[in-house]
C-alpha cells in the first residue's frame, strides 16, 4: 500500500514538473517573441550555408541578384538587419526573396497586404509569430533540399514489394494456427528478410530524418493558423489548403523512424515489431513517394509558412527603423528620394535629390559617395522585393540591379584584381543588353594606370548611355565629369584647421576639391613626405594644363 502511494506520488511530482517547465518555457518564448519585435534582431553563429538552401535549389536566371552585386552591398547584413523571421522556412524564404527582384508589383501588393494585416491585427501577428517560433530554427533541416532532390531519395524497390513484406509476419502468424512449426519458420525467414531490407533502408532514412520531422512540425503550425480566427481568412493560406490536404495524411501519423534507444521492454517489443512490418521503412517511402509526387504542392506550404514568417519580419524591420516609406514606381529611368539613408547606419546623414539621367558622382576620399550610391542600390532592391524603402520618399522604375564596387583579386582562380574588375563590366554590358537596368559603379577601372583608366572608363560609361539602362557611377577622376555626357554630382569637405569636415551631403555640378595629400597631414605624415606630395601634385596639375 505504502509502495502504491509512493508510485503515486511520484507520477503526479513528474507530472506537475513537467507542466510547470512547459509554463515556463511557453512563458519565455512569449517574452522573447515580443521583446524582439520592432527591435534590431540580434544574430549568433549565423549558418549562411543552410539559410540559402531554399535560394540554390531555385532555378536562377539574370535577373537575381548576382554574387557580385550582393557581395558589394554587404547583403548579408542587410538580410541579418532584416531577418526577425521565427522560423528557418522563414528566414530563407526572406534570403531568397531579396535575391529576386519583383518585375511588377502583383506579388508586392499581395505582400503589401499581409504586412498592414498583422499591423492592424496584434493579437493575431503575436500568435501567428508564437506558432512560428515552435517550428524554430533548425540548420541544415533539409526541406528546401528535398523540393529538387525527392525523386533521388526513394527507396530502390516497388513499394509493393515493402507492403508484402510487411504482410509477411502476419501471415506467418495465421499460418502457425494451422501449422505450428511452418508458421514459426515462416515467421523467422520474414524476420530475417525485414531485417536485411530496413539495414538497407536504415542510411538513407535517417540522412532524412531532420527534414521530414521539420516538415512534420510546418504542417502542424500550418493546422493551427488555420484554427486562429481572422488569419484563417487571409487568401494566401485559403489557397495553399489544396496543397495541405494532400500531405495531411503522411504527416499526420508518428513514425519512429528507429530513434528508439531505450532498453525497457516496450522499447524493445516495439523495435522488433517496427522492423517486423517494415513501419518507418514504408512511411519513409511513402513521404518521399508523395513529395516527388506533389512537388508544387510541397513548395506551396513551404512559400506559404515563408511569406507569412517574411511579412511579419518585414513589418518588424519597419518598425525599427527612424523612417521608412513603400516605393512609388514610375516608368521613368531615374530615381527621386527625400531623406533616404543607409539601413545599417546609426543615426544616418540622409539625402534628398532627384536624378534624371546617368550620372557622375566626383568628390575627395571619404566624403560618401561610395555610401551614397550604395544606399541608392539597396534601396533599389529593398523597393522591389519587401516593398520598403529606408527613406521619407522613394521613386524608382522595375529595374534589374547591379553594381561594380568592393572587388577582389582572385587568388584562388589566379586573376588580378584588373581582371576581376573587366569581368563585372562586362557583365553588367551583357545583361544591360536583354534588361532596363540600374547599374552602380564605383571607381572605375582603378586596377590600371591613370590614362588607360580614363579613356576606357569614358567609352564604357558612354556605351551605356545607349542601352535601356541608368548609371550611376562615383569616381575620382574629375576628367570624366566632362567626357561622357553624364549628369554631375559631388560631395564635398570642409577644410579647418582642427581637420576635414565631411558633411556626406549630395550637390550638383562636379566637384572642385582634393583632400588626400592634406589628409596625410592631420594624419600626422611628415612634414617632408607632405611638402613633397604637394610639389608633384603641382607639377602634374601644371603638365595636364599643357
Amino acid at each position: 500500500m505504502e509502495f502504491m502511494i509512493l508510485v503515486i506520488i511520484v507520477f503526479v511530482v513528474v507530472i506537475v514538473v513537467t507542466l510547470v517547465s512547459k509554463h515556463q518555457s511557453l512563458k519565455n518564448l512569449k517574452w522573447r517573441v515580443q521583446k524582439s519585435f520592432g527591435a534590431i534582431p540580434e544574430h549568433d553563429d549565423v549558418k549562411f550555408d543552410s539559410i540559402r538552401r531554399y535560394y540554390e535549389s531555385l532555378d536562377s536566371d539574370d535577373t537575381h541578384i548576382d554574387a557580385i552585386t550582393w557581395n558589394d552591398l554587404d547583403m548579408n547584413k542587410i538580410f541579418l538587419r532584416i531577418n526577425a523571421c521565427q522560423s528557418s522556412v522563414g528566414e530563407e524564404y526572406l534570403y531568397s526573396t531579396l535575391h529576386r527582384p519583383q518585375s511588377d508589383a502583383t506579388l508586392l501588393n499581395e505582400r503589401e497586404a499581409m504586412i498592414r494585416f498583422f499591423d492592424a491585427h496584434e493579437t493575431e501577428r503575436f500568435n501567428t509569430q508564437l506558432l512560428l517560433a515552435r517550428v524554430g530554427k533548425v540548420d541544415s533541416n533539409g526541406v528546401a533540399t528535398l523540393m529538387s532532390t525527392a525523386h533521388m531519395k526513394e527507396l530502390p524497390h516497388h513499394p509493393l514489394i515493402y507492403k508484402i513484406c510487411a504482410a509477411l509476419p502476419l501471415v506467418a502468424i495465421a499460418v502457425m494456427f494451422l501449422n505450428l512449426n511452418a508458421g514459426l519458420a515462416g515467421l523467422g525467414i520474414s524476420f530475417i528478410i525485414n531485417v536485411i531490407l530496413n539495414m538497407r533502408a536504415k542510411t538513407k532514412i535517417e540522412m532524412e530524418i531532420p527534414a521530414m520531422l521539420y516538415f512534420s512540425s510546418m504542417m502542424g503550425s500550418f493546422k493551427r493558423l488555420c484554427k486562429i480566427e481572422n488569419i484563417a481568412e487571409l487568401p494566401i493560406l485559403k489557397q495553399a489548403q489544396p496543397a495541405y490536404q494532400l500531405f495531411k495524411s503522411v504527416t499526420s501519423k508518428s513514425p519512429t523512424y528507429q530513434q528508439s534507444t531505450g532498453a525497457d521492454l516496450a522499447s524493445l517489443v516495439w523495435m522488433y515489431l517496427n522492423i517486423m512490418i517494415l513501419y518507418d521503412v514504408r512511411h519513409y517511402n511513402n513521404f518521399m513517394k508523395h513529395v516527388n509526387n506533389h512537388r508544387d504542392a510541397f513548395e506551396t506550404i513551404y512559400t506559404t509558412l515563408g511569406e507569412i514568417d517574411m511579412a511579419i519580419a518585414v513589418l518588424s524591420f519597419r518598425k525599427s527603423l527612424p523612417e521608412y516609406c513603400l516605393p512609388v514606381f514610375h516608368t521613368q529611368r531615374g530615381f527621386a528620394f527625400e531623406n533616404i539613408a543607409h539601413p545599417l547606419i546609426v543615426n544616418p546623414v540622409t539625402n534628398t535629390h532627384q536624378m534624371n539621367h546617368n550620372s557622375l558622382i566626383t568628390g575627395s576620399n571619404a566624403s560618401g559617395k561610395s555610401t551614397f550610391i550604395k544606399t541608392l542600390a539597396i534601396n533599389g532592391i529593398l523597393a522591389q522585393t519587401i516593398n520598403t524603402c529606408t527613406a521619407k520618399y522613394f521613386a524608382l522604375r522595375f529595374s534589374h540591379i547591379m553594381t561594380s564596387m568592393a572587388l577582389r583579386d582572385d587568388l584562388m582562380g589566379g586573376e588580378s584584381y584588373f581582371i576581376v574588375e573587366i569581368k563585372s563590366l562586362k557583365s553588367i554590358l551583357d545583361v544591360v543588353a536583354k534588361y532596363p537596368c540600374t547599374c552602380f559603379i564605383d571607381e572605375i577601372l582603378r586596377g590600371t594606370n591613370t590614362t588607360e583608366r580614363i579613356a576606357a572608363s569614358a567609352s564604357i560609361l558612354t556605351a551605356l548611355m545607349d542601352k535601356d539602362c541608368l548609371c550611376i557611377a562615383a569616381s575620382h577622376d574629375i576628367e570624366l565629369t566632362s567626357m561622357t555626357g553624364y549628369d554631375n554630382y559631388h560631395f564635398r569637405e570642409t577644410v579647418t584647421d582642427g581637420g576635414v569636415i565631411f558633411d556626406y551631403t549630395i550637390k550638383d555640378g562636379p566637384s572642385t576639391t582634393r583632400n588626400a595629400i592634406k589628409l596625410l597631414e592631420f594624419m600626422g605624415f611628415d612634414k617632408n613626405i607632405v611638402n613633397n606630395a604637394n610639389r608633384l601634385a603641382n607639377e602634374d596639375e601644371q603638365m595636364r594644363i599643357k
